[in-house]
């Protein structure tokens, strides 16, 4: 009886699925979490001050009438569940989305990733894929870089257009050489004229990049940790959405901040309370238009609007 009660509340599968996984009919299935409840095992709360997914959005999208709002329904406050709902959601937004010819620049990072693995297979002809930064690798934390660009590709049948280059250079004068190069200048370009952007945002404590010590000095890492709020992209930004180490930002190889205001569709997914500060600062500078969210995380960025205001 736990189990299924632990199933069908904690990992979030519906009843036909345990029925399946667990060897029993359905009614069976009904029974045993009515028994649960009727027993204690169970006990269900109803959080009042917990607003509708839609009332969310519509109160969101009164502060920024700029930016469309898509609040997702994520009652059980499981990081696993939000994060698979939310990119849920946003892949089905995507193959709605991607026409023939659009260029989609890709962040990297778990969110992203699950957004790729639930991409479905659309046939279009001449879509480019290509990664927003340089390549990030580490044995301790996963950007899942090499797999995002492979999903993307196959989902919208195409060959991505990875960028050869580290994330971070030792020195600006060797990313500048580097960048000289026919083939990194068209991709650069190409990463500037893309029309859609689709990406994720990290506090510090969750920042791979930050806390990898191979690329960012311990010097740097202070500073960052002083002065910023969060990471997009590789940018780690301060309040008023500017970086905080201008040295270090020269050395990153990623799509210069400001350039994603101008996408036609620059598209961020956030499934984590966490990352509402730079959602927030990201928002005021109208740096993005179209925002995937958790139901949890949507009412804590109404709630810090409040404060901010």
């Amino acid at each position: 009886m736990l189990r299924i009660a632990r199933l069908y509340y904690i990992e979030g599968l519906e009843q036909n699925q345990i029925a399946k996984k667990e060897g029993i009919s359905r009614p069976t299935v009904s029974r045993l979490l009515a028994t649960a409840r009727e027993k204690g095992f169970v006990s269900i709360r109803v959080n009042d001050d917990l607003r509708d997914t839609q009332v969310l959005a519509e109160q969101l999208k009164t502060i920024y009438s700029y930016v469309e709002f898509n609040v997702i329904s994520t009652a059980q406050d499981d990081s696993k569940i939000k994060i698979k709902k939310v990119a849920a959601a946003t892949a089905v937004y995507l193959h709605k989305l991607i026409k023939n010819g659009d260029i989609i620049g890709i962040g990297t990072g778990k969110s992203i990733y699950e957004v790729a693995k639930q991409l479905n297979i659309k046939n279009v002809k001449d879509v480019e894929i290509l990664p927003l930064a340089g390549i990030f690798s580490s044995q301790n934390y996963q950007s899942f870089y090499a797999e995002i660009v492979t999903f993307f590709s196959k989902a919208y049948n195409t060959a991505a257009q990875p960028l050869p280059l580290p994330i971070v250079f030792d020195e600006l004068k060797t990313k500048l050489v580097v960048e000289n190069e026919k083939h990194i200048r068209y991709l650069e370009k190409l990463a500037r004229v893309a029309n859609i952007a689709i990406f994720t945002v990290n506090d510090l404590k969750n920042s791979s990049l930050l806390h990898n010590s191979t690329y960012i000095s311990e010097k740097e890492k202070q500073n960052i940790e002083t002065q910023a709020i969060g990471e997009v992209l590789a940018h780690f930004i301060n309040i008023n959405g500017t970086a905080v180490n201008q040295d270090l930002d020269n050395r990153t190889v990623s799509l210069p901040l400001e350039n994603i205001r101008y996408k036609e569709h620059s598209v961020v997914v956030i499934d984590n309370v966490g990352q509402v500060p730079i959602l927030y600062t990201l928002l005021k500078f109208k740096l993005v238009n179209q925002v995937f969210i958790d139901q949890q995380t949507a009412q804590a960025l109404l709630e810090f609007e409040d404060k901010e205001d």
